[in-house]
């Protein structure tokens, strides 16, 4: 992940499992949103995990990711329909 950065200090225990949503670049420049569960964070940073198989325990990611690109809902993200 071409996003992902790892804060100064971290907590080494998990905080919680909150369902956010992420955004997330990859390496070559692709970009999505991910409904990950938050599991650990600063002030400025926030672990996520998603499995890429939901299936497959041993797909399961933990990424830390800037806390400005995980968000708890995004009422922006589908703007509501002009009568």
């Amino acid at each position: 992940m071409a996003n992902r950065e790892v804060p100064r200090t971290a907590p080494v225990r998990p905080m919680g499992e909150i369902p956010v949503i992420a955004h997330v670049v990859w390496e070559d420049g692709a970009e999505e949103w991910r409904a990950p569960r938050a599991i650990r964070w600063t002030p400025t940073h926030v672990m996520v995990s998603w499995r890429d198989d939901p299936a497959a325990s041993a797909t399961e990611r933990f990424e830390w990711l800037r806390a400005n690109d995980v968000m708890r809902s995004v009422s922006w993200f589908v703007p509501p329909v002009k009568a």
